[in-house]
């Protein structure tokens, strides 16, 4: 297994303030671009205050701040046609997991130009990129450290996966998270646990990746309760936890639960964490059939005593639920309000995903998919 890192990688209260210092031991130099969403960023305070430090190391300053959620090929490629007529010279991705992608693909098109479906898996992307700094403000995408970025088009979810757009620099700063709203912290938080989960059963797990992913694991459901409350300790740990989920799908990847929740997102605007949390707990019971042996690791790793992979399966599950009843998250798709007429479309979108299937450590048919959509409509 081989995958790329940051090369600096900086952890802890108000370490945005170390930009500048990053910027240089780096050598990055030039005009920068400041990639971020439509009003956070500007709401908080953070935007000055980034462009200040910048200005102090002598950096100047493109701001590109009209990143929605879910980006669009539209406007990442408006990003970079501006940053190569501005001659950029590096890329900062201030925001969620959609300003962070944007901050990737707007330095792939910045260096080479195009349209940004050149670059769209299974192409191979190749240099030149513009160097990227990733500075999260969510507890979930795990986008600061991973080689994936996702672009919307149409009902399609649309990735770019390559090494060489894994941020130079990832700055994780937990005092952003006293901005986040609950809600929003349980939807990203969900996210990054189905990172850990789902890396756990890719094909290209291993050793280190389930290191990660175990971790992962054990601080998202310990912590996440009092995270959703509002205390920073415990919001801090789940920033934490992200990243690391992080680091388990940059050197695997996502399966099952993943392929299903991209039509959910697209097609209802369900946020992408919530989308993806509507299949965990079926797929966890699908995987306890399948590979019961795993899931019992897997229960174990984290935990809990148990005594075979059905217990293990339905432990890990009522879990998840636990959680997301605690944060007032619909259990089902139903509750979700995705319309029993649209389950054979989602079944199909899924089945569309095939990268997203054939990594699964179980082989997958269409009936499979097909049952745990219905049980996930359910909520059983």
């Amino acid at each position: 297994m081989s995958a790329a890192f940051p090369r600096k990688l900086i952890f802890g209260e108000d370490s945005i303030n170390q930009l500048p210092e990053a910027l240089q031991d780096l050598g990055l130099k030039g005009k920068a671009m400041l990639v971020t969403g439509r009003r956070f960023a500007r709401e908080s305070g953070y935007l000055d205050r980034l462009g200040s430090l910048l200005t102090s190391h002598g950096t100047d300053v493109v701001v590109f701040d009209e990143v929605e959620p879910n980006p669009s090929v539209e406007t990442v490629e408006k990003g970079g046609k501006l940053a190569r007529d501005e001659g950029v010279g590096f890329v900062i991705g201030f925001g969620g997991g959609s300003a962070m992608d944007a901050a990737k693909g707007i330095a792939v098109l910045a260096a080479q130009g195009g349209s940004l479906r050149d670059y769209y898996y299974p192409a191979e992307l190749k240099e030149p990129v513009l160097s990227i700094v990733a500075v999260p403000t969510t507890c979930g995408t795990g986008s600061e450290v991973t080689k994936y970025a996702v672009f919307s088009e149409g009902l399609r979810k649309n990735v770019v996966a390559s090494d060489r757009i894994v941020p130079t620099a990832a700055i994780l700063d937990p005092q952003v998270l006293r901005h986040l709203p609950a809600k929003i912290l349980a939807h990203t938080a969900m996210d990054a646990l189905a990172h850990a989960l789902e890396a756990y059963f890719h094909v290209k797990a291993d050793l280190l990746s389930e290191t990660f992913s175990l971790r992962a694991l054990k601080l998202i459901l310990k912590n996440f309760k009092q995270a959703y409350d509002g205390e920073m300790t415990y919001r801090k740990r789940l920033f934490y936890a992200s990243m690391l989920a992080g680091f388990a799908i940059n050197l695997t990847g996502t399966v099952i639960p993943h392929g299903l929740g991209y039509y959910l997102t697209e097609r209802f605007e369900i946020p992408h964490g919530l989308a993806t949390s509507l299949f965990l707990s079926q797929f966890i019971k699908f995987m306890a059939e399948r590979l019961p042996e795993r899931v019992v690791e897997l229960a174990e790793g984290i935990g809990f005593e148990v005594s075979d992979a059905e217990e293990a399966g339905r432990m890990l599950a009522a879990k998840i639920d636990e959680l997301k009843r605690y944060a007032g998250l619909p259990l089902s798709l139903l509750e979700a309000s995705v319309p029993e007429r649209e389950l054979q479309r989602v079944v199909d979108e899924g089945l569309s995903y095939r990268r997203n299937l054939e990594n699964c450590q179980a082989k997958v048919a269409a009936e499979d998919i097909r049952r745990i959509v219905e049980q996930a409509f359910k909520g059983v």
